[in-house]
């Protein structure tokens, strides 16, 4: 009976342990989060509504996790700035899009101007 309540009490004990222990603050993360909400602000993000939405999900799902950094909930953290990254990533995307439509659109219209003048 008495090896039985110490077997009981070691696994309890290294249930406790194992729960206490934390994940290493995820520093990788909240640089690449940070780079990524950068260059999307950099590649116009803000002017395009739906990069824009993007970019402050980004924004915002950083402030979370660094909030949850200081709470202790690194690993919570760590896929919250995934989600920051890959929104900030979107919104590159999105910038991007909208400006090679942008000068996709300048392009046809003096492919257009100068058919006119060749044909007048």
């Amino acid at each position: 009976m008495i090896k039985l309540r110490s077997l009981a009490f070691a696994v309890l004990a290294s249930a406790v342990a194992a729960g206490c222990a934390h994940a290493p603050k995820p520093e990788a993360q909240i640089v690449s989060s940070e780079g990524a909400i950068r260059g999307a602000a950099e590649a116009g993000a803000g002017e395009v509504p739906a990069a824009t939405l993007h970019l402050r999900l980004a924004r915002e799902q950083r402030e979370a996790a660094l909030a949850m950094i200081a709470n202790g909930e690194n690993e919570r953290a760590r896929y919250l700035l995934a989600r920051s990254e890959a929104d900030a990533e979107l919104a590159i995307a999105l910038s991007r899009q909208a400006a090679a439509e942008k000068e996709a659109t300048r392009a046809n219209q003096q492919i257009q101007d100068l058919n006119r003048q060749v044909t007048q």
